[in-house]
């Protein structure tokens, strides 16, 4: 269970950093406002996000098992990843900061009355797992994550935990916007409504801040880790 609890306090930090995504949540708000149905539509949204950070998780331990499994003294190696990824979050995190928001509403169309619930599920999915794609910063931090849970010595009940704690809170930028939705539809849409607007003029902005503290996280934890400070 310590070990449990330590690698939490470990991806805790990171998953809140990889839920800082202005794209995929003005995908999403969009997505509810235009659909015909939107349950269905933000279901698949979300599905299609679930999908795609379970793939960069997988991909994240792949790395991390190639290290720890190849290498004679690994932790030097993981240390070393943990420096590049880093470097690169302060890198595009400062880059973030200087470069407007953009809107992705040229990503959507109206949807026909006609269209099969199946189809609009599907849409969403492909909607939701683009709109997470594109956020190089969240891909990074998600890999990282995924790196640390497998070099992690927790039992594999414990890492499974942790994967799901990961998901939860790296999407709740989803999720809030659609319980909001199913909770209280006419509600959400105003307080969305005004929630995307502050995003197209300010997420940038914010995502670039918490983009540069999570590299400098990372970059302390290498150092750490190296023996360095």
């Amino acid at each position: 269970m310590s070990e449990t609890l330590t690698l939490l306090t470990t991806i805790i930090p990171l998953a809140l950093g990889a839920a800082v995504s202005p794209t995929a949540l003005m995908g999403i708000i969009l997505l509810l406002s235009i659909s015909k149905k939107p349950k269905i539509s933000g279901f698949g949204y979300y599905v299609g996000s679930v999908i795609l950070i379970l793939i960069i998780i997988i991909i994240g331990a792949i790395i991390g098992a190639g290290i720890t499994n190849t290498a004679s003294h690994p932790k030097p190696l993981l240390a070393l990843v943990d420096l590049l990824v880093g470097i690169l979050l302060v890198l595009f995190g400062a880059r973030r900061i200087f470069k407007s928001q953009k809107s992705p509403k040229n990503r959507f169309k109206v949807e026909n009355a006609s269209v099969s619930r199946p189809i609009i599920f599907i849409k969403g999915l492909s909607f939701g797992f683009v709109m997470f794609l594109i956020n190089f910063s969240t891909t990074l931090i998600v890999l990282e994550a995924g790196k640390d849970i497998w070099a992690s010595s927790a039992a594999l009940t414990g890492k499974i935990l942790v994967i799901f704690v990961l998901i939860l809170i790296t999407l709740l930028v989803c999720e809030i916007p659609l319980l909001m939705y199913l909770i209280f539809p006419e509600k959400a849409n105003v307080i969305l409504s005004k929630v995307n607007v502050w995003m197209q003029k300010n997420g940038h902005i914010l995502m670039g801040l918490v983009i540069l503290v999570i590299g400098v996280y990372l970059i302390w934890i290498g150092l750490f880790r190296l023996g360095i400070i």
